[in-house]
């Protein structure tokens, strides 16, 4: 039997210190007439989970203030601790609330899909896998869920490597998930941010209601 997404936590990472990007916090940057985070943002505050976090930096409370009444918002105070700080708090908060998986996603990841998400966590479970990833064919790629076998692995992450070692370790059954690769775009340069609009154009003028649907095409 998989886990339900009524057990899942779901966390929204969005206190990354963007040093590919510059000066300018990409979080709030404008992509489709809304902010770059709100595209993954949007998609998790639809979802049936039992809670969804959003860990935010606490030197820029408008992040926060942006999300705070969508999300229980779990406050980075070490950001520079890289990615494996972030999952840790937003761990830290998630497991308060007794799930049975947690599901990350990246706030600077604008195409991610409900479908996606819903397939990951369906692969979790007795029976299943312990962790489950996206990029099947091409690595390990964000987003990643994890069962409660990994929960007191998770409390203790720290470092960019993000939760790489414990994918890496062997210690689980990790399981990954091919997702269309334009799905899995996130932005960490300007450059970036300019494909992402390029393909936000594109999805506007080719699929059914201006976004969503590449997976099934």
């Amino acid at each position: 039997m998989s886990i339900p997404m009524n057990r899942t936590a779901v966390v929204l990472l969005a206190s990354g210190l963007s040093r590919r990007y510059g000066w300018r916090d990409k979080m709030l940057e404008n992509l489709g007439g809304k902010h770059l985070m709100e595209h993954a943002a949007g998609v998790l505050t639809g979802l049936d989970a039992l809670v969804k976090v959003a860990v935010c930096p606490d030197d820029r409370p408008e992040i926060s203030n942006r999300l705070i009444n969508r999300f229980v918002v779990a406050v980075n105070n070490k950001p520079k601790e890289g990615l494996g700080r972030s999952i840790a708090v937003g761990a830290d908060v998630a497991v308060k609330f007794k799930p049975d998986a947690v599901l990350f996603c990246m706030a600077d990841m604008p195409f991610i899909e409900p479908w996606m998400l819903d397939g990951i966590v369906e692969r979790l479970g007795p029976g299943g896998a312990d962790i489950v990833h996206c990029g099947e064919t091409n690595g390990v790629r964000p987003p990643t869920a994890f069962t409660s076998s990994c929960f007191n692995e998770l409390l203790t992450l720290d470092g960019d490597d993000g939760a790489r070692r414990i994918i890496g370790e062997g210690r689980f059954n990790v399981a990954g998930v091919n997702v269309p690769a334009p799905l899995l775009t996130d932005v960490d340069t300007r450059d970036d941010l300019e494909l992402a609009r390029r393909q936000l154009r594109i999805r506007s003028k080719y699929l059914p209601g201006g976004s969503g649907g590449i997976g099934q095409l």
